[in-house]
């Protein structure tokens, strides 16, 4: 059964700290809760999956007290309180090595070699789908959980793409590590169905799809004291297309995990986040106390306190022995925490490979992108290592849903890209171009024209060699046209420039 092939997938890859082996391969199975809770189910695959994700969304603190709630009479701890200030640190670096993965200037270029017109196939279905922006956001994800899922879909003439979280997703692979099937699996809040109270009620979602269907269910009340419910199937598409349509992102590949390692997978990570956030507000309230400093009055009881009278001149009426300041801080310790808090980002840093400078101090090494590589090396090379994983999983993506269309043009059912009477692509194989991580500014380019002229004009290497090295610089795709542009255009200056 589709269960049961999810089962055995679906052991957790770390166990929650305190937990016996036996506890963290238990809660990991489907997010069932055993023992004491002895079938019920969760809203998640596993705990840790739902705290990545709470960090990520920023909503790791909503289940205490708030920051000025209690009395005077009653202290609680810093740490049994939300934070006044929740900084999404978290979010913040999956987005910053996001931008320099799949980003505008840093997205992978698809390319067909010696067959231009399925290039172009290719390119015009990326389009289609708008495969750039569902995947950035896609890899921002994966960067947070370790894992996402996209699913892939044509109506119309449209062909459209949905994201889905990799917490309520239960995928299931072969033995080749190819995604056979997946399970979509979460509780919403219905606005259209009102309980009694006047709040949404919750409901299930359940899809299921594979390689050959795809399987939509009903929506049941959610029961937090029950079993899973008894789905019902509402509709089946049978689209009989050998794979399943959406493709599933992750870091790495691990045969007992379907999920990766995620940037904020480690709990040190995860401490220094949560001193980030109880400093910046504890540091918020030490600077609210100064800029409103409590006024001291001495050589006073309290019945003269009491009586004090205000005069017309806007002064407090002391009498002879009265004396009242203002006692304020000098805020030292507010200027200590904020030191400490750039050690403790310096430290996420090192643990996460994430490099936050100072804007400030990096505008003399802006105008070079060697020197930009050198300041974030440890991003360089951790986005070096991520491409060839993301390369893969955005080249099986873009290759499904090409093959998608193929198959549905040849049913006369195809909409979204219009193709030539009995064209067929020569080749399926894609290959992908990486731009640099940091893009040259006018003086690298000026350095690197430099030298492409100078071994040009040497005869130490040909100029065709130097066209190709220079190509990608100035958006050249085809190298035998641009050579025929040169040969045929007018010479302006036969002296050459001086």
């Amino acid at each position: 059964m589709a269960l049961e092939s999810l089962k055995r997938n679906m052991d957790s890859k770390r166990g929650l700290t305190g937990k016996s082996r036996t506890q963290q391969r238990i809660d990991s199975k489907l997010g069932v809760v055993h023992g004491g809770a002895l079938g019920r189910f969760r809203r998640y695959r596993t705990e840790d999956l739902d705290l990545l994700d709470k960090y990520l969304s920023g909503t790791q603190y909503d289940h205490l007290m708030d920051w000025d709630a209690g009395d005077a009479d009653t202290y609680i701890p810093i740490r049994k309180r939300k934070p006044r200030i929740v900084y999404n640190f978290a979010k913040t670096l999956c987005e910053r090595v996001a931008s320099k993965l799949v980003g505008e200037q840093t997205f992978p270029q698809f390319r067909v070699e010696d067959d231009p017109d399925t290039e172009m196939f290719f390119k015009l279905v990326a389009k289609a789908a708008n495969l750039q922006t569902h995947g950035v956001y896609a890899v921002r994800r994966m960067l947070g959980m370790g894992a996402h899922f996209v699913r892939f879909f044509v109506t119309g003439a449209a062909l459209r793409m949905e994201q889905y979280n990799a917490k309520h997703c239960y995928p299931a692979f072969d033995d080749a590590g190819e995604l056979t099937e997946v399970e979509i699996r979460y509780v919403y809040s219905d606005p259209q169905d009102i309980d009694e109270r006047g709040r949404p009620r919750d409901k299930w979602f359940r899809m299921l799809l594979s390689q050959q269907t795809d399987i939509l269910y009903d929506n049941p009340d959610f029961e937090p004291s029950g079993a899973l419910p008894v789905f019902t199937e509402v509709s089946r598409a049978d689209h009989a297309l050998g794979f399943v349509q959406g493709e599933w992102f992750r870091t790495t590949e691990d045969k007992h995990s379907p999920d990766g390692e995620s940037l904020i997978g480690d709990e040190g990570v995860r401490c220094f986040i949560d001193s980030i956030n109880y400093s910046l507000s504890q540091s918020d309230q030490a600077v609210a106390y100064a800029q409103e400093p409590q006024l001291a009055i001495a050589g006073m009881d309290v019945d003269e306190i009491d009586s004090l009278v205000k005069s017309s001149t806007k002064a407090w009426n002391l009498g002879r022995e009265g004396e009242a300041k203002f006692v304020e801080a000098d805020l030292s310790g507010v200027e200590r925490a904020g030191d400490l808090r750039d050690r403790m980002q310096r430290s996420i840093a090192e643990i996460a490979r994430v490099v936050m400078l100072d804007p400030e101090k990096i505008v003399g090494s802006a105008q070079s992108a060697k020197a930009m590589e050198v300041l974030h090396g440890p991003l360089v090379d951790l986005v070096t290592e991520l491409r060839p994983m993301v390369e893969k999983i955005l080249s099986s993506l873009l290759t499904k849903m090409a093959v998608t269309l193929l198959i549905l043009n040849g049913r006369s059912e195809n909409e979204v890209v219009t193709m030539p009477p009995g064209w067929q692509p020569q080749s399926m194989d894609l290959s992908v171009s990486w731009p640099p991580i940091f893009a040259m500014t006018m003086e690298d380019l000026q350095k690197k024209v430099g030298v492409a002229v100078q071994v040009a004009n040497a005869t130490l290497v040909s100029r065709e060699t130097m066209m190709l090295w220079l190509a990608a610089d100035f958006g050249i795709e085809n190298i035998e046209e641009e050579k025929a542009k040169l040969a045929a255009q007018p010479v302006l200056n036969p002296f050459g420039a001086f």
